[in-house]
């Protein structure tokens, strides 16, 4: 998640439009200025700007979209309000709107040159092979990130006015080199040191204890043997994929829909091309090359000897009409099998063409391709009558079918789910299992939901038949686990204790690693030269063991608790780091950041006052009535 985060943090797209949604974080009221709209239908209106409805919606679920790269595909607009985006996505753009505003006052204006030169320069809209400003990747990553051209290049002229802003703040300020210098020598120091890891054979056997010991177990750890809420359901799910099984078609729509879609069943003319290229002034070369085709010599061999070319490039691959260079198309395709053109001019050059085979094009019949046809007649009959199915399910429950007879009369699909735990998969290949089963959990047992929509458009109606109530399992039944769990906590208790006493041997100087080592018949590893996160641990050690390392005086050891099992660690050296650092250094970056950020905060701050800002909350409310109100 956390390199998700990094990854979308070094995008445009966290910079544009929001490029300082950061300071909105920072805790603002209403303040004497922020009035209230009236019967104003905007947003929010900051100096003589204003943020309309649409502004925040495209914001917002830009924002959400984003969101989603990091939390998943499931995250939704109701979590999304509940985390404060809203409100962020809205004091963010307030944010921008008084930069904006600010910008407008003290003179500050880009130039569409400016704009576009950035655009250029920006590596995200480069072709990958060229290194130039690719169009159609632009395109496609605006598209991508919800952006129309136009919001974009606002974006981005709004965005390089405020950069200028909040640039001239922050221009002035340095971290101070003491403090620098301080968390540096905090961060940056090395430690490194070994450790010896104990396994089972370093202690004795762990025999099963009595009943009354496990029962006790079972009573004091009760968490660990508890069975989760389950519930049984019916659920009536209307899929146009289920739909469309129950559809009938007749020969006359099957034929009509083949001659409507005659297109995905016919197969152009292919042809496998090689070619000679020779430079736009070389025609000479290029007829010096067809005379020697002329003269019986190999085209293969007259494009590597003479043209220079290398074999893989002379081979093109298979073409159609289609997609043939125009100029050179009429030559190819009239070309008999095995033949070669005679020296063709293009805007590339000299061209001698060869066709090496031909696939002749090709149209499958109704025959061939019925069942498809037909299925896809189905499913576009299930698809328009979805909705008019699912409106005469919810009539027949409304008149008092019971779900399962609704169910078979509109060719609904009936599902018995059984002991379904909150979260968990229904099964039976239900798309959009998890937002059905969160549905389940909001009933109470008894209840049946109302007709509902799934995110992809199937609709459903969930009767929950049974809540078994999360309960802590009978000893008797569970007592297998109980075996298992309380012998691993011993195990875990014995080895540190072992451990314990290993590190308090070598603490005192009466052992030394080697010496413990050597008595555990263990191997000795080393921690590597490691920071305070943890980089440069070994692959070996628990990461616990990087904590363990700074909590040691050189030549002490600790005992340690890991993923990896339980471990002694000794200290052996402390490194510390270059007292001079680079300004392009992390450190001194972040410090700039923070300063910089504290600065815009507060002349954000003062705008506030300087410049009146009005939100109305009554058309934010509006918006999103539904999820606000939860």
């Amino acid at each position: 998640m956390l390199s998700g985060i990094r990854t979308f943090s070094q995008s445009i797209f966290a910079k544009i439009l929001f490029g300082i949604i950061a300071i909105s974080f920072v805790a603002w009221g209403l303040k004497a200025s922020m009035l209230s709209l009236g019967n104003s239908r905007e947003v929010a209106e900051v100096g003589s700007q204003s943020i309309s409805p649409v502004e925040l919606d495209r914001a917002f679920k830009r924002n959400i979209d984003k969101m989603r790269r990091v939390f998943g595909p499931s995250f939704d607009q109701q979590q999304a309000i509940q985390m404060g985006l809203l409100n962020n996505t809205v004091q963010g753009l307030v944010s921008q709107k008084l930069l904006e505003e600010n910008a407008k006052d003290i003179g500050i204006g880009i130039s569409d040159d400016k704009v576009r030169d950035n655009i250029f320069n920006n590596q995200s809209f480069k072709n990958d092979t060229t290194g130039q400003f690719d169009r159609q990747k632009f395109l496609q990553i605006l598209y991508q990130n919800g952006y129309s051209e136009p919001e974009f290049i606002e974006g981005m002229r709004s965005d390089l006015m405020s950069q200028q802003v909040v640039g001239s703040l922050g221009a002035a300020s340095t971290p101070p080199s003491p403090l620098v210098k301080t968390i540096a020598a905090y961060r940056n120091e090395d430690r490194n040191g070994r450790f010896v890891t104990l396994g089972d054979d370093d202690i004795d056997p762990i025999a099963t204890p009595a009943d009354d010991v496990l029962k006790k177990f079972h009573d004091e750890h009760s968490s660990q043997f508890t069975a989760p809420e389950t519930r049984n359901a019916t659920l009536a799910l209307l899929t146009v994929d289920s739909l469309a099984k129950t559809m009938d078609v007749t020969d006359a729509e099957v034929l009509d829909a083949y001659n409507q879609r005659i297109g995905e069943f016919q197969t152009p003319e292919k042809r496998a091309v090689e070619q000679m290229l020779f430079a736009p002034n070389d025609k000479e070369s290029a007829t010096e090359a067809y005379k020697a085709l002329e003269s019986g010599k190999d085209f293969m061999a007259v494009a590597t000897e003479e043209a220079g070319m290398k074999e893989s490039v002379v081979k093109l691959g298979e073409f159609t009409k289609d997609n043939m260079l125009p100029d050179l198309r009429d030559t190819v395709f009239s070309l008999s099998e095995d033949g070669y053109s005679q020296p063709v001019e293009t805007a590339l050059g000299w061209h001698i063409m060869r066709v090496t085979s031909i696939t002749p094009a090709h149209e499958q019949s109704l025959d061939e391709v019925r069942e498809q046809v037909e299925n896809g007649v189905k499913r576009q009959k299930a698809e328009d009558q979805i909705f008019d199915i699912a409106a005469q399910l919810d009539d027949e429950l409304g008149a008092g079918t019971s779900l399962k007879d609704a169910a078979d009369k509109v060719h609904a699909e009936l599902f018995t789910l059984t002991d379904i735990k909150k979260g968990q998969d229904l099964g039976h290949d239900i798309r959009d299992s998890q937002e059905i089963n969160a549905k389940i959990y909001e009933l109470n047992e008894g209840d049946e939901s109302f007709l509902e929509e799934t995110q992809n458009g199937d609709r459903y109606v969930v009767s929950v038949t049974k809540v078994t109530p999360s309960a802590v399992q009978p000893f008797e039944d569970v007592r297998d686990q109980v075996i298992t769990a309380w012998k691993a906590e011993e195990k875990q208790r014995l080895l540190s204790e072992k451990a314990d006493a290993l590190a308090a041997r070598i603490n005192d100087g009466s052992a030394k690693i080697e010496a413990i080592a050597t008595e555990l018949d263990n191997s000795i590893d080393e921690t590597g030269d490691t920071k305070r996160d943890g980089r440069g641990l070994s692959a070996d050690a628990s990461p616990a063991i990087a904590g363990a390392l700074f909590e040691l005086e050189k030549g002490k050891a600790k005992s340690v608790v890991g993923a990896n099992g339980v471990a002694v660690v000794v200290l052996d050296d402390v490194k510390g780091s270059a007292a001079d650092l680079g300004k392009d250094d992390p450190i001194v970056s972040e410090l700039q950041d923070s300063l910089d950020q504290d600065i815009v905060s507060q002349y954000l701050d003062y705008l506030r006052d300087d410049i009146s800002v009005s939100l109305n909350n009554g058309v934010i409310n509006g918006l999103y009535a539904q999820n606000t109100a939860n």
